[in-house]
């Protein structure tokens, strides 16, 4: 059955009417359309894409090969995942062998242009159209493939061609090939796909447990140096500023932490992303009500400690705030993270360390010494200090 006004409608039926299998198929849509719809509308621009895993299991698998003319094929072998049309995707390596088997493999060849230096790798899904597959039954005639599954496609665009959102509601980007000058075209083993959880990803569950250890941190050394100069009764306005701005990072810290443990390594990306963009508006805004009043002074004092200028300290607060967050490319986000991470925890650790709230480097006041023991070294990104 044709759509109508863009939808599929139920099959009316009636008694004594003829059957045959596009009565069933025409049920079979509607309801499939139903049941998108109903997947749709739990889903937003931020929060489709890789589904979670088994414990150990990857939801995308791709295989890549280059020939010696630049051509380049990639074939999938595994995909778990949700469309932004609430579109399931469920390619199992089982699936995936029967399709190679009878010359259909889920693959993709085609050669590169030097001018381009990305491409994506698309997966597209027609749910409406059904690609039959399965062994036979020797006692059922006549012989059929007992099962169908949905027309899956593998494109390779160049990023040019591509907007900042997804292609669309039946298509998926799960993979990209970096193209540089001098060097062969390679799959990008640290992009990751749009992704519906935290837990869809391996990068992102380590990039979970990076960034609540930074917050852990964050908030012992705020601790720390409040209590600092509550014990060594400070008054100096240098000590009165790091304090407020140390009691307003805590109190956001401590309201969102238990948030972060228990819900976000359950939600999509964006929601540790927000977390981090909050923080540094905290961190601007107690900075700026001094605007007038000892914000310069504040400024040089707290860039002075974390071996940046003044103009690249606000700017990496500004930064972090504005950020634009785009799901398609997960990677650029934590790549803006992991900077303002880094520095903020080389700030508060530095605040942490010193004897004396308000001297600057070039004094005669030394900070204490601790021994810490050099992290295992990681080949991913990181949000800690090195």
């Amino acid at each position: 059955m044709e759509k109508v006004d863009g939808n599929y409608l139920r099959v009316n039926w009636v008694d004594g009417m003829k059957i045959n299998k596009d009565r069933f198929i025409d049920t079979e849509n509607a309801l499939m359309q139903y049941s998108h719809n109903i997947g749709m509308s739990g889903l937003s621009p931020n929060s489709y894409g890789l589904l979670p895993a088994s414990e150990g299991e990857d939801s995308v698998r791709l295989m890549f090969s280059l020939d010696g003319q630049s051509n380049v094929q990639v074939k999938l072998i595994k995909c778990r995942a949700i469309t932004l049309g609430g579109c399931l995707i469920s390619i199992t390596p089982e699936i995936s062998g029967f399709l190679e088997r009878q010359g259909k493999s889920l693959s993709v060849n085609q050669s590169i242009d030097d001018d381009q230096t990305e491409y994506l790798i698309v997966l597209s899904v027609n749910p409406y159209k059904r690609i039959p597959i399965g062994d036979a039954d020797p006692n059922e005639e006549p012989p059929r493939h007992p099962y169908a599954i949905p027309e899956y496609s593998l494109s390779i665009i160049s990023k040019q061609q591509a907007n900042l959102e997804e292609f669309g509601a039946y298509h998926l980007t799960i993979g990209k090939i970096v193209n540089l000058e001098g060097e062969q075209p390679y799959l990008a083993e640290d992009f990751i796909p749009p992704s519906v959880s935290i837990a869809s990803h391996p990068d992102l569950v380590y990039t979970h447990a990076e960034i609540g250890t930074f917050f852990n941190a964050l908030e012992n050394y705020s601790m720390s140096v409040i209590h600092k100069v509550y014990q060594k009764k400070q008054n100096n306005d240098l000590a009165r500023m790091v304090m407020s701005l140390c009691e307003n990072t805590l109190q956001y810290v401590g309201g969102m932490i238990t948030e972060y443990r228990l819900q976000d390594k359950y939600a999509p990306p964006v929601s540790t992303i927000a977390k981090l963009m909050s923080l540094a508006r905290v961190i601007k805004n107690s900075i700026d009500i001094y605007a007038g009043t000892g914000k310069e002074e504040l400024l040089n004092y707290l860039s002075d400690w974390c071996d940046v200028n003044q103009g690249a300290f606000e700017n990496a607060l500004t930064e972090m705030i504005e950020l634009n967050y785009q799901h398609t490319d997960i990677n650029s986000a934590l790549n803006k993270v992991a900077n303002f991470s880094k520095l903020m925890l080389a700030l508060y650790k530095k605040l942490h360390e010193l004897e004396y709230i308000g001297k600057k480097t070039d004094s005669n006041i030394f900070v204490k010494e601790e021994v810490i023991a050099k992290p295992e070294v990681k080949s991913r990104r990181s949000f800690l200090l090195d």
